[in-house]
């Protein structure tokens, strides 16, 4: 056995060597090849671990490339409707700028015509007015001149039957009552009677005179026309009796038919003054008697127009004397 040397094996690894050295060298070399080949086995997996987790990471780096394009194509397309939506903006407040002065011209423009309007409407309204009182004043001459027909002619027939028992005095249209007869103007004499033996023998100027109705004035500013001249009395006077009545201050005085009707077209409302119209046209058609009118006429006239109704009460009375 050759020669040791010495060397920090331990006496254990240094049993177990050959003597010759060139077998120990031997298994020198091949520990160190099993010991490289150990070193590189290792250093290969981790070399493969890494270019694992290297394509790991690419594929990471990919989708992150990939989501930054999208993001900065979106961010291109909001930049583009951001610029859009600016320019709308611009193009809308010039629009509401237009707009706004377009309404302040409106207003003004309609400010002119509602002052032209009720300037046109007054005046249509009042050409309507005066027109309508003109309808008006045809519509009632014509009602108010059937009712004096009628009545004239109902009066004429009982006037007639009765000639034998009473006497009456007729007076022409054109002549007035003492009550609307002016206090300076002087008193006409009646008519003479015609003897008790010769009342039933009259003349044929008479029987025109008895028998024409009354003249009727038409209202300018009414529905209604009464006759202009009322009968002085109904009572039968002698030949030789003076005329009826007595002292020009004792006499009631008495409104005419155009007066009366000018005071109740300015009292009343129009409301009123219609439905007073229409109660006069039920008169008219003998739909009613002549006190249902007169009750009717005061429910429309109401408080405070007592002297309506006692002036139309009166009209009545002295017209219709024989009407029920």
């Amino acid at each position: 056995m050759g020669r040791v040397l010495d060397s920090d094996l331990p006496e254990g690894m240094l049993a177990v060597l050959p003597n010759d050295p060139y077998d120990q060298l031997e298994i020198a070399r091949k520990i160190t090849s099993m010991a490289v080949t150990s070193r590189v086995g290792e250093l290969e997996a981790e070399t493969m671990s890494l270019h694992r987790r290297l394509a790991e990471k690419e594929l990471l780096i990919s989708d992150l490339q990939a989501r930054v394009g999208e993001l900065q194509q979106a961010l291109q397309e909001c930049a583009a409707r951001l610029s859009h939506s600016l320019d709308e903006q611009t193009k809308l407040t010039t629009e509401r700028n237009t707009l706004a002065a377009s309404v302040k011209k409106l207003n003004r423009d309609v400010t002119k015509l509602e002052i032209f309007k009720r300037t046109l409407m007054k005046s249509l309204q009042e050409e309507d007015e005066n027109q309508q009182q003109g309808n008006e004043d045809k519509q009632f001459v014509t009602a108010l001149s059937t009712i004096s027909s009628s009545f004239s002619s109902v009066n004429a027939e009982k006037d007639q039957q009765s000639n034998g028992q009473r006497q009456k005095f007729f007076l022409t249209p054109t002549n007035v009552t003492p009550e609307m007869t002016p206090s300076g103007s002087p008193k006409r004499p009646p008519l003479p009677t015609p003897p008790k033996g010769r009342s039933a023998a009259v003349s044929p100027s008479m029987q025109s005179i008895a028998g024409s109705p009354p003249k009727w004035h038409s209202v300018s500013n009414g529905r209604l026309s009464l006759p202009a001249s009322l009968p002085t009395s109904k009572h039968s006077t002698a030949p030789n009796s003076p005329p009826y009545g007595g002292s020009q201050s004792a006499r009631t005085t008495r409104v005419d038919g155009k007066e009366f009707f000018r005071q109740a077209r300015n009292r009343l409302s129009y409301e009123q003054f219609s439905a007073f119209l229409a109660n006069i046209k039920q008169l008219n058609a003998h739909l009613q008697t002549k006190e249902e009118t007169l009750r009717r006429a005061n429910e429309i006239f109401g408080p405070g127009n007592e002297d309506l109704y006692s002036s139309f009460d009166g009209l009545l009375r002295r017209h219709l004397p024989n009407q029920g």
